[in-house]
């Protein structure tokens, strides 16, 4: 096996294990969360202060009894679900999650990015159009409009800092906010930027207050109404894997990327290298002369490791908000969230588009340098290991 084999099979691997325990301490996170804005108790029943809840409601979900309608289209049936969480876990597998900690890096993923995110919505429609059922099939029909209407103004919200960039790449783009020719004036369009790449983004994701897709009251379940068993929950994991994703995308768009400023001349991305007294310091396995050239695909650096613990901590902050949203505005009428999409939302993308527009004429911008972008050649940064 090849160190480039092993240094992706290692990439994916951490990947898949991470987002799917993020997913299940996620659930559990918002019922503590919900519980403590509402003043109820949460799970605190299973295992210490309740942190085995996800565990029990993993092995439920397994073990419950599978319906399946007779009328179904059995493959799209089959297949929905797989739509869905697939779009997801490939869509964080376009972001950088530290300095050379990546699982791909296409120089055009932003656009990636968005189709990914609208192709989880071909999962929900297909979901409600094969059950065969009136009440999945207009529960769908509503997640079609609703991600084309807000699809608009994500694009619009993410071509503010692709414009002051002027690259498509994720990492590129995380690190306009460092570069000497940047200007505070541009955060002009990219503070309301921010605010309505939130919004778009919890209406992409189906979240509260823009979870009509879903919504109980109304269409019993929505589109997940004939499903059950495992594949009812694939579209839980999908919409939390997806929330996770956008908030990493944010992260990379609007807050810095996992950088953190430069204060008193000290910049404070390697603080992991500068507490420990040596910022190229390697952490990995022993460093054997027979791992050879697998010893850099099995370490991290100090600067990796440093822009990783950051680059969590920003996209926990952004998870937070969009569980505190949650808990504090109530869903949206059908009409109101159309309404709201194509008359407010959408005019405001395209004024910050045009102002941006000015903004890069009146002061240039020429876009990130070299070491301001994420190195597409390595996983990690690494030390030469000496032969023998």
């Amino acid at each position: 096996m090849s160190p480039e084999l092993l240094t992706l099979i290692i990439r994916v691997g951490l990947m898949i294990f991470v987002l799917l325990t993020s997913f299940a301490y996620l659930t559990f996170a918002e019922r503590r969360l919900l519980a403590f804005f509402t003043w109820r108790v949460g799970p605190n029943r299973v295992g210490p202060w309740g942190l085995l809840q996800p565990l029990a409601d993993g092995v439920k979900t397994v073990l419950k009894q599978e319906m399946i309608p007779s009328n179904a289209d059995k493959w799209i049936y089959f297949m929905a679900p797989v739509i869905t969480l697939s779009a997801a876990f490939t869509m964080f597998a376009l972001i950088p999650v530290g300095d050379g900690v990546f699982v791909s890096n296409p120089s055009i993923a932003v656009l990636l990015f968005l189709g990914l995110s609208s192709l989880g919505a071909y999962g929900v429609i297909l979901a409600g159009w094969s059950s065969q059922s009136r009440y999945p099939f207009l529960g769908s029909l509503r997640a079609c409009a609703q991600v084309i209407s807000y699809e608009l103004g994500l694009g619009f919200a993410l071509l503010v800092p692709v414009m002051i960039a002027g690259s498509l790449n994720i990492g590129t783009i995380g690190g306009i906010y460092r570069q000497p020719d940047w200007s505070p004036w541009y955060l002009i369009v990219l503070i309301p930027g921010g605010l309505l790449f939130l919004i778009t983004a919890m209406a992409e994701t189906a979240r509260v207050p823009f979870d009509l897709p879903e919504c109980e009251a109304e269409l019993v379940a929505g589109f997940m109404t004939e499903y059950s068993s495992m594949k009812f929950a694939m579209f839980a994991m999908g919409e939390y894997i997806a929330m996770v994703a956008m908030s990493a995308i944010g992260v990379h768009f609007f807050l810095g990327s996992y950088y953190l400023p430069t204060v008193a001349g000290i910049d404070f991305t390697n603080w992991i290298g500068q507490v420990i007294g040596n910022p190229g310091m390697i952490f990995g396995p022993p460093h054997w002369p027979w791992l050879g050239a697998y010893w850099s695909s099995l370490s991290v650096s100090a600067l990796a490791l440093s822009t990783l613990i950051t680059f969590m901590v920003k996209v926990a902050v952004l998870i937070f908000i969009f569980m505190w949203v949650r808990a504090t505005l109530p869903r949206l009428r059908y009409d109101q969230l159309m309404r709201f999409g194509w008359k407010f939302l959408l005019p405001v993308g395209l004024a910050l588009v045009f102002i941006t527009s000015a903004l890069m004429i009146a002061i240039p911008h020429n876009g990130p340098e070299q070491q301001g972008s994420v190195d597409t050649t390595a996983v990690t940064q690494t030390q030469e290991v000496p032969n023998g």
